[in-house]
């Protein structure tokens, strides 16, 4: 019997009736609620999962099962373990094996019924090894850091959604990446731990791995972590595709590779200039066993998109997809930002879902303007789209126009952005399943409206709300009632949008 069709029992003859009359429903209710029991709501459905054994030594062998009350639909189910592995799973039970100590968080990703759900249980697996003295007390905390792989907050109740009368693709066609590791050095001196190691192809970020052991990135080990690098469809089509490294986004290794699906590399990069300093000392996200990458070519365009839109956008199919940014910033901003005043970000206590309207100011375009967010040393994150995870958002990271983007706040505060006078067109690559997206308009849009660039390919939507931490009702593409197209997208706020097939969102949008 599912949670929400539990009852408690009538009496089965005259005697118990009159024991029900002196004993009413009423007065058990409120024994029930003095003593702290939840009621469940009447035919409500739950999410929720549970493993078999939560700690132990490594390996640790653990089975998770999918103890949701609704059935999912097309098999769709996604675990994220928290060590960097990802497993799709269309029985409902999955056993993962953890080699390494660690603390680690367990998501569950499924579509049913009622829509799309996440659940994050944070902290859930804890893998200790033995210590080598019986009198000796274990540590609970892990000699690492634990992996990180989702910050949003889920809901306390997940949000409905109306079933679509087709199920879209759940991930995009997968290329498999390139993979290096090896000796790095800066002036012939170790480059230190949370150094960054960044694979351009062009100017587009094709993967990055931070340096966990100075003077090595990466290693040879079946569970080292790589530098990954992704090429699309397009790029390997029109050739070798040549490959950059680059230390911090600020200098350029001696050594270039080109790209070879499958392959892993020891490649040793030297890098002129000082010893950097290092970026960070959280560890990268890893990505998924399997690397998609992906391109967008099929919306023809027909008119032009305006800060209101009331016609259907230019939707132009390109043979070059724009995923990653046309420049990358080698210093650091400038603190006082120039350009054109644009709107204000307001961050509200807790995880906060914001986006990007326009192209900033260059200068102004980069993750050092959420500097004066106190984000009690939590991580900016940026998902992506093409390889279905999510990515840091670093001080150096260039800002697009669409980008959506996670970040914690510890109080209530404000963030002026500043729009380049030039703005023109906007393209954006966005893939089946799921896409974090902001809109471009500057004021609130009904979301056929914002959408009419892939009016024919988006599903449904959701919102976050930052008072509540919670998300807002979905918004469904030809929806009705409470999910119909017409609710508004407000701009600087970031939405998940669903996808039905790979599309390119392409808009132009005047100069100041």
């Amino acid at each position: 019997m599912n949670p929400g069709d539990r009852r408690l029992a009538k009496p089965r003859d005259s005697d118990q009736r009159g024991d029900v009359r002196s004993f009413s429903w009423i007065s058990l209710i409120i024994l029930l609620i003095l003593a702290g029991v939840a009621i469940p709501a009447e035919g409500a459905s739950t999410i929720d999962f549970t493993a078999n054994i939560t700690s132990g030594s490594p390996p640790l062998d653990v089975l998770f099962t999918d103890t949701s009350s609704l059935p999912v639909i097309e098999d769709f189910r996604r675990w994220d373990f928290g060590d960097g592995s990802v497993e799709f799973d269309p029985e409902g039970t999955v056993s993962h094996r953890y080699l390494q100590e660690g603390v680690f968080t367990v998501r569950l990703d499924r579509t049913d019924s009622e829509g799309y759900h996440s659940l994050i249980k944070y902290d859930y697996i804890t893998v200790i090894a033995p210590t080598p003295t019986p009198t000796a007390t274990p540590t609970t905390s892990p000699t690492t850091s634990p992996v990180t792989t989702v910050t949003t907050v889920i809901p306390t109740t997940t949000p409905v959604t109306t079933a679509p009368t087709t199920v879209p693709t759940t991930q995009p066609t997968v290329q498999i990446p390139s993979e290096f590791f090896g000796q790095v050095t800066s002036s012939g001196l170790p480059v230190p731990a949370g150094a960054r190691i960044t694979a351009r192809i062009g100017a587009r970020n094709a993967g990055e791995v931070l340096v966990v052991s100075s003077g090595t990135y990466g290693g040879p080990g079946p569970f080292d972590q790589r530098l990954k690098v992704y090429a699309t469809n397009d790029e390997i089509a029109a050739g070798p595709v040549l490959i950059t490294f680059w230390l911090n986004d600020a200098s350029q290794a001696a050594q270039t590779a080109y790209f070879q699906s499958g392959t892993s590399q020891n490649l040793a990069l030297t890098f002129a200039g000082p010893t950097p300093t290092p970026t960070s000392t959280t560890p990268v996200t890893t990505s998924p066993t399997t690397s998609p990458v992906t391109t967008a070519t099929t919306v023809v365009p027909t008119t032009t998109l305006t800060t209101a839109p009331t016609t259907s956008p230019q939707t132009t199919a390109t043979t070059v997809p724009t995923t990653g940014p046309t420049t990358l910033p080698t210093t650091s901003p400038t603190v006082t930002p120039t350009g054109v005043p644009g709107i204000t970000l307001t961050f509200e206590p807790g995880w906060n879902y914001i986006s990007i309207p326009r192209y900033l100011f260059p200068g102004s375009d980069s993750g050092s303007i959420f500097a004066s967010i106190d984000t009690s040393g939590r991580p900016i994150w940026r998902y992506n789209s093409t390889n279905q995870i999510y990515e840091r958002v670093y001080p150096a990271t260039h800002l697009n126009a669409t980008d959506s983007i996670w970040i914690y706040s510890r109080s209530h505060t404000t963030l002026p952005l500043y729009f380049s006078g030039t703005q023109g067109l906007v393209e954006r690559d966005l893939f089946s399943g799921w896409n974090g997206f902001g809109v471009l308009n500057l004021t609130e849009v009904p979301a056929r409206d914002a959408l009419l660039p892939v009016s024919s390919s988006w599903k449904y939507g959701y919102g976050f709300d930052p008072l509540a931490q919670r998300y807002e009702v979905s918004i469904v593409n030809g929806g009705t009632g409470i999910h119909n197209d017409s609710r508004p997208l407000a701009p600087g706020r970031g939405y998940w949008i669903f996808m039905e097939e790979n599309v390119t969102y392409r808009a132009r949008v005047p100069d100041f």
